[in-house]
């Protein structure tokens, strides 16, 4: 397959939707859905962990103002609610549902006196927000089977028992499949499109469930055992359930297996770790000696958030100041690399393309660092946008853009005492006005955005309208759906068998 590379700007990207136009018409919305249009390609795109802050600080960082990223010209922008089945670590053997999600409780300017976590709420609505959150293990799973779980659950029930998740279901129809995360592919989001585990902890199983299986074609993400946070090679090679290598995101017998090609079985894999491969891939023109992929590259948690300024030196023009890890893949060239890859099948394929480290920022309250995560991650939907305008066509390719969940409530400088004071903008290319409201995750209502062939489906899935989405973020009219809709979207975009509830 020849892949073929432009330098297409988001201005020429933003032209091509012009064909798409978005209607806030709800009948219109009907009419496109009726016509029951069906996807070849869904390309499922999860920037982990982002707050509304987080995609507005990202814009104004990138361009000075909201508005520009590819998928704001996407047909559908709904809100998406992401409670789990129950906050419990561990299956609670009911199946009773005990979180919701309430937007008058959401938006309550009250102020109040209250912590949570040690952190200032200032008000109800901040408090609400910080409450019973989902974690990345059960929201993934949400996504990836429809159902809903505790959390810590890689796709398996309240009882304690493993569920069919979209990959299996679309291998079964006999499309390509993927994962790929700018994280290790055993953390909890590609995980959950790969695995069942009852835990999220179990890194070495879900890796070895990941590469063992048979349905998936394609992985790629960090968890490299023989490399640091900053791509160096490492005295001793840190294994997952080994006892003195410091933990690990893959087993000894795994990454062996990976190493001298055995791993796989009768469809064995092969392994791709230096960055010249990966851009290779994305050229099309990467020698390819089996029939799977696994893409590692040479550092050990993320591609570049844990990088340190001590090895790395500095670079003024990155938001955080410390230089990029120049042997490493962007997540854009990966993405770009997978669809090379995928893309090759006649029959189609799936794809999870996570910004896994995006969370790792939020977590930290990082605003520089989060914004270089959401900037690739960015360029990674671009990348995609392109390759369904060069390579395939939107009446036959459905694209989701979502986060799995919000994370530590990013909002402007004086929003302790202006209740939910959008990001300060200061401008292109200068970080704005932030203040981290919470260290982990929320239960905000968050944004979702999808179009192509079967886009109109999300319609169908609404389940209410929130005035606070719509009037206080400014995001669309306000319509939102719950996660576990996303998974019966994809069911029905690529007609598969719908088996949940």
């Amino acid at each position: 397959m020849n892949f073929r590379r432009s330098a297409i700007s988001i201005a020429v990207l933003m032209a091509a939707f012009s064909l798409h136009s978005c209607s806030s018409d709800n009948n219109s919305d009907k009419d496109r859905a009726d016509q029951n249009p069906q996807a070849k390609n869904v390309i499922l795109m999860i920037t982990d962990g982002a707050s509304w802050g987080t995609w507005d600080m990202t814009s104004y960082w990138e361009y000075g103002e909201r508005g520009r990223q590819p998928y704001d010209q996407f047909d559908v922008k709904l809100g998406m609610i992401t409670p789990p089945l129950n906050t419990s670590n561990t299956p609670t053997f009911t199946g009773i549902p005990q979180v919701t999600y309430d937007p008058e409780r959401a938006w309550d300017t009250t102020p109040v006196s209250t912590t949570t976590g040690g952190n200032p709420n200032h008000f109800a609505g901040y408090e609400y927000l910080k409450e019973d959150y989902t974690d990345s293990a059960a929201a993934g799973t949400a996504l990836a089977t429809g159902q809903k779980t505790y959390n810590n659950a890689i796709d398996y029930d309240d009882f304690a028992q493993p569920l069919t998740f979209i990959t299996q279901e679309i291998r079964e129809q006999g499309k390509a499949t993927g994962v790929l995360s700018s994280v290790p592919f055993s953390h909890a989001t590609p995980a959950a499109f790969g695995a069942q585990n009852i835990s999220r902890n179990n890194y070495g199983e879900i890796a070895t469930f990941m590469v063992q299986r048979d349905h998936l074609d394609l992985i790629m993400g960090g968890g490299h055992p023989e490399y640091d946070a900053d791509g160096q090679p490492r005295p001793q090679p840190r294994y997952a359930n080994e006892v003195g290598t410091g933990g690990g995101y893959i087993p000894r017998t795994t990454w062996e297996g990976l190493r001298n090609g055995t791993a796989g079985g009768d469809r064995p894999w092969q392994l791709i770790e230096d960055k010249s491969d990966f851009e290779a891939l994305a050229a099309g023109t990467l020698p390819l000696t089996t029939s799977r992929l696994i893409g590692i590259p040479r550092v050990y948690d993320t591609l570049q958030y844990n990088r340190t300024e001590a090895v790395m030196g500095t670079d003024a023009t990155n938001p955080s100041g410390v230089a990029f890890n120049p042997n490493v893949p962007s997540l854009e060239t990966m993405t770009r690399g997978a669809l090379t890859y995928l893309g090759q099948d006649p029959d189609g394929f799936f794809v999870m393309i996570e910004g896994g480290a995006v969370d790792w920022a939020a977590h930290a309250n990082d605003t520089a660092r989060i914004i270089e995560e959401q900037v690739d991650f960015n360029r990674s939907v671009a990348a995609v946008v392109e390759w369904v305008e060069q390579n395939s066509s939107w009446d036959e390719t459905l694209v989701i853009v979502l986060t799995d969940h919000g994370n530590g409530m990013p909002m402007g400088p004086d929003s302790d005492a202006i209740p939910f004071q959008p990001i300060q903008n200061n401008g292109a290319g200068v970080l704005p006005g932030v203040r981290w409201h919470y260290g982990t995750h929320t239960n905000e209502n968050t944004l979702m955005f999808a179009h192509g062939a079967g886009a109109e489906y999300f319609y169908d899935m609404v389940i209410g309208t929130d005035a606070g989405l719509r009037d206080i973020i400014g995001f669309s009219d306000g319509r939102y759906i719950d996660n576990s809709a996303v998974h019966r979207v994809i069911s029905r975009a690529l007609n598969l068998e719908i088996t949940t509830p």
